[in-house]
């Protein structure tokens, strides 16, 4: 089942998200996990809820089972579905959002693609397109690398001591990784998702480079003070919709 939930960062920046679970009770324990306490929290509108929700798991296996047999005994042919244009179609951004934490530890990571939390390739691949909008640390992989991270099983919370920041973090990746098997089970291949996550982050990166160029221009300019902060909070609440960290003014000596 799906539920949509609301939880707020320290910063007071209000955010949204989607999670997947058996019920509702595994979901709050699947948010606890990742340090999210959400102010609102509901299952999910729609028809997949509606026919495929809790305690109907056999039902959609056996209408699924129906499909199959009168597509096989009736031969019908249908051309494959195209793959989406965008990413977004198929990945759930949700999954990615902005770490909370020790700034320091975080930029750290950041630079060395978590290299102290993941042992594996493939999971440092796709734990450095997990926050948006930053540079990553590891730009290429195999597919082999990336099939062996979709094999490992995350690791257990509550077997050793790991900091805030490397909970989240495996959290996102975990997240991740379902995304790219729900990739895979749309037609994709683990090539053209690694193409798309690069695109993705890119394109993320330029939103953000031309977020803060504007409010630097506008300082450069000598616009009023009140016009360059009414600019930032207007690129600011853009980049939050896209989970992409805000733009800061240093502060004037």
């Amino acid at each position: 089942m799906k539920f949509i939930y609301e939880y707020r960062t320290p910063d007071n920046a209000k955010h949204n998200g989607v999670i997947c679970a058996s019920d509702s009770e595994a979901a709050y324990a699947a948010l606890k996990k990742q340090g999210i306490k959400p102010s609102r929290f509901s299952e999910a509108p729609g028809l997949f809820n509606k026919l495929f929700g809790k305690g109907k798991r056999w039902m959609a296996i056996g209408f699924l089972a129906a499909v199959a047999v009168v597509l096989a005994v009736g031969r019908v042919r249908t051309p494959p579905s195209p793959l989406p244009t965008s990413i977004d179609a198929v990945l759930d951004s949700t999954t990615r959002r902005q770490p909370i934490g020790d700034a320091a530890v975080i930029d750290e990571g950041i630079r060395t693609g978590w290299s102290d939390v993941f042992d594996l390739e493939g999971e440092r691949f796709l734990a450095s397109f997990a926050i948006p909008g930053t540079h990553p640390a590891v730009r290429v992989t195999t597919e082999e690398a990336l099939l062996k991270a979709l094999a490992q099983k995350p690791a257990s919370p509550s077997s050793e001591q790991v900091s805030i920041e490397a909970r989240q973090i495996r959290a996102m990746v975990e997240g991740v990784k379902q995304e790219l098997r729900e990739f895979l089970a749309a037609g994709g291949t683990i090539s053209s998702y690694g193409r798309k996550l690069v695109q993705r982050q890119e394109d993320e990166l330029a939103y953000f480079r031309r977020a803060k160029n504007e409010v630097d221009n506008a300082l450069r300019s000598g616009e009023a003070r009140e016009d360059v902060e009414r600019l930032l909070r207007k690129n600011n609440a853009a980049l939050r919709k896209m989970g992409i960290r805000p733009v800061v003014i240093q502060a004037e000596e």
